[in-house]
């Protein structure tokens, strides 16, 4: 207690001295509003980046089915717009994307020669186009004939999807004249080969349905589908080729056709075989296709289209 006083005593000696020496202590500032220091915020919180769209991990519902083109869009030049329109008047569709439609008749080749930014050749949407084409085919067949058993539906099925009648319906478009091709592919017929035309014709379909969905594919495809199939059934040709062409050529010659490899073309994922088809010793025809078995039947096919060969030796000049 007593050490408080005398210290209080102390406080006020010295002060009074100050007075005295004509020394004002400083003012106590006067705190106002424009002194007064800003309060301590917290930064504020940035939202992040909104995610990238989904794409392949996408549902159905979540993503509709259309895909951005393969290549960059655009320009295009007169003579691919006018293949475009020409194709989308043929097609009954307006593409959205644009270059997909001009990616389906991109062949390998053209890819190959002239490659550089959004040139790609037209094999992985005739992978999926041939999906589509089977999906629309079989559902179709499956309807229109609901008591044929399944042998007679993948028969007929198999008459509906060969390559002659794919590339039959790719000359109705027309596609081959609108195809992009190297120049050997070109100087050697490719607009019109058939295993080439009937190929562009599914990446065709591919492109399609991934710019306008699975309805506007069948839109298109159901009508060819179900006047060929009246056509097939009304000739009897449900069976194929190398069935007929074993059936000729055991009724007229007495022997069983063989088929042999004679030739493979193009790279390890876009193979292309060459088969023979034989009646005995002479080559009846001669077929391409992307396995051996779709080989084998172009090759009966083409011997069916002409039976020349059917000529007993001893008629044969």
């Amino acid at each position: 207690m007593l050490a408080r006083t005398l210290a209080r005593q102390r406080m006020a000696s010295k002060a009074h001295s100050g007075i005295e020496s004509g020394v004002t202590p400083p003012p106590t500032p006067e705190v106002t509003p424009a002194n007064t220091p800003a309060p301590r915020s917290r930064p504020r919180r940035v939202a992040p980046p909104p995610l990238p769209e989904l794409r392949g991990g996408a549902t159905p519902d979540e993503a509709p089915p259309v895909a951005e083109a393969t290549g960059a869009p655009g320009p295009f030049s007169e003579r691919e717009l006018q293949a475009i329109t020409t194709l989308e008047a043929a097609l009954g569709h307006r593409f959205a994307h644009r270059q997909l439609l001009l990616d389906a008749l991109t062949h390998r080749s053209y890819a190959y020669e002239f490659a550089g930014p959004g040139v790609v050749s037209n094999e992985r949407l005739e992978f999926l186009g041939d999906a589509a084409l089977a999906l629309i085919c079989s559902h179709l067949l499956y309807t229109l004939y609901p008591d044929a058993p399944e042998g007679q539906l993948t028969q007929l099925r198999a008459a509906l999807v060969r390559a002659s009648t794919l590339a039959e319906f790719a000359r109705r478009l027309p596609i081959g004249p609108w195809l992009r091709l190297g120049r050997g592919e070109d100087a050697t017929g490719g607009r019109d080969r058939e295993l080439l035309i009937a190929s562009a014709f599914e990446a065709t379909l591919g492109a399609l349905y991934l710019d306008g969905g699975l309805e506007a594919t069948r839109a298109f495809l159901e009508p060819l589908l179900r006047a060929e199939g009246k056509r097939v059934v009304a000739q009897h040709r449900m069976k194929d080729a190398k069935s007929l062409l074993q059936e000729l050529a055991q009724g007229r010659l007495g022997v069983t056709p063989r088929y042999r490899l004679v030739g493979e073309e193009g790279p390890a994922h876009a193979r292309t075989f060459v088969v023979e088809a034989l009646v005995g010793e002479l080559v009846a025809g001669q077929g391409q296709g992307r396995s051996k078995q779709h080989a084998e039947q172009a090759a009966a096919q083409a011997a069916l289209a002409d039976p020349g060969w059917a000529t007993a030796p001893g008629e044969q000049d």
